[in-house]
């Protein structure tokens, strides 16, 4: 009742417009225009995903733990209900397909497609990072990213110039918006400084699609670590509120969705490890952490996270399981130095050199920008919040602070919710990101909603469904008012 309550009030405040929404002067986030009214396919999309969801929580009404068969099949309910819910959002909106097309190329947004078109191999993309974080003149993202982005975009450019009907697709979807194929190119030239052909242009119509497809596969490592930290009752009530969070379904097309799917894979197998004490899980989390860190350096926070949730289990171990443990990390440090010594030998990319140099020029550009340390503390955390969804943090802050204070939870879970809390005070107070946070910050969503979804998996018979639906369906609906007010991604 009282995320409903909050829910409501944050609705009307973003529809009056007097929800604080950045800094003036600094950082906001652009209110639309004209609102946007969701379309007959958005609302039959979104409508099927809560339906699916809805059905999943009814399979889940019975006390007992679901097998690892229904599991997974409920599983493979929620991910195409997830689906759903984010392509019908954006494909239900017909200035998507052009906007987000030009999201793609825009050095404003992103920036990394441009740079993409430029290399002749993925080892440029590696060779060449030093020299991208020392230009002034390439955009910003650019400069403090790493080269997995660039990567990503050089490969999926690669892969979809030999896609059939790909181009077809493309020049179908931009002819919804009455512009043709030429047109299009010559506003988007203006966007980005690489050159860029119509071909280019027209391909990244299919690209926002993608970026928006793969963001939507969090639910997968938001099951594997709820699942791991409690059972698997509250994993797949956690991949549901996953798939719901209003950052992951209205920032698109962005590289921050398939981060987060990058950074909880990384984060799952490192739990399966501490759970399990087996080496070849480890090694399996040294190479996720290896394409995490490739992918973002903000995700380094969870390296701190991960040895915050083991030290619990750790503690409780015996002689004998603990020498399993120290030898899995001794392996997976192995490992993951190996990986970065034959890109420091091989392809001459250093992250004990690209890291600092690329948090540096953070500050440089946020400096220079004037965002102001002090003012962005709350903001941040307002931002986070209401991204987030309402609902789902007011219950998230409630269900943390009851789960610590009662001491009831297995040692990997309060690991992880104490690990989570520190990690964030540590990212506000670093002073790290000055805005932007309800987009960048996502990645730790899913995990402020695990306490929730523990607590919504214990009630059982129809209590379960409509709490649960009730959770899902203020989300959802959330998320329509945040997309129909707001700027999902500015290229200008």
């Amino acid at each position: 009742m009282v995320g409903a309550c909050i829910t409501a009030v944050a609705v009307l405040l973003l529809w009056l417009d007097w929800l604080p929404l950045g800094v003036p002067g600094q950082w906001e986030w652009l209110r639309r225009a004209a609102a946007v009214v969701p379309s007959l396919v958005a609302a039959v999309a979104v409508a099927a995903a809560i339906g699916a969801g809805v059905l999943v929580l009814a399979v889940l009404r019975s006390a007992r733990q679901p097998t690892r068969t229904v599991a997974a099949v409920l599983l493979a309910v929620i991910l195409v209900a997830s689906l759903l819910a984010a392509v019908g959002l954006t494909a239900g909106d017909p200035g998507f397909w052009a906007s987000g097309a030009l999201a793609v190329i825009s050095d404003t947004s992103m920036g990394y497609y441009g740079q993409a078109l430029s290399l002749s191999g993925v080892s440029d993309a590696f060779s060449y990072h030093s020299a991208r974080v020392a230009s002034n003149r390439l955009p910003d993202r650019v400069r403090t990213h790493p080269p997995g982005p660039i990567i990503f975009f050089y490969l999926l450019r690669q892969w979809l110039e030999y896609a059939p009907g790909v181009i077809d697709w493309g020049e179908t979807a931009l002819a919804q918006r009455d512009i043709s194929a030429a047109q299009f190119h010559g506003i988007a030239r203006g966007l980005t400084q690489a050159p860029i052909s119509r071909r280019d242009v027209v391909l990244a119509v299919p690209i926002a699609f993608i970026l928006t497809v793969l963001g939507a596969l969090v639910v997968l490592p938001a099951y594997g670590i709820g699942a791991v930290a409690f059972d698997r009752r509250t994993g797949l009530v956690a991949a549901l509120l996953a798939g719901t969070v209003p950052s992951l379904l209205h920032f698109v097309p962005s590289i921050d969705g398939i981060g987060a799917v990058l950074a909880l894979i990384y984060l799952w197998l490192w739990m399966l490890a501490v759970r399990r004490a087996e080496v070849w899980l480890y090694i399996l989390a040294a190479l996720g952490a290896t394409a995490m860190l490739l992918w973002s350096f903000g995700y380094v926070m969870l390296l701190v996270l991960a040895v915050i949730v083991a030290i619990p289990v750790w503690g409780q171990t015996y002689p004998d399981e603990m020498n399993r443990h120290l030898r899995g990390v001794a392996w997976g440090i192995l490992v993951f130095a190996v990986v970065h010594q034959l890109l420091s030998s091989g392809l001459e990319y250093n992250i004990l050199i690209a890291l600092p140099a690329s948090v540096a020029v953070h500050r440089q550009i946020l400096a220079a920008a004037g965002r102001s340390y002090w003012l962005w503390l709350p903001m941040n955390l307002c931002d986070f919040l209401l991204f987030m969804g309402p609902a789902l943090a007011t219950m998230s802050v409630a269900a943390i602070y009851n789960g610590l204070k009662q001491r009831r939870w297995p040692a990997l879970a309060q690991g992880l919710v104490i690990g989570l809390l520190v990690i964030v005070v540590l990212l506000l107070f670093s002073g790290s990101t000055r805005g932007e946070v309800g987009r960048i910050w996502v990645f730790l969503m899913p995990l402020a909603a695990l306490p929730v979804a523990y607590y919504v998996a214990r009630l059982s018979d129809s209590r379960l469904v409509w709490m649960g639906a009730a959770l899902i369906g203020l989300q959802v609906c959330f998320t329509i008012v945040l997309h129909a007010t707001l700027v999902p991604v500015y290229p200008f």
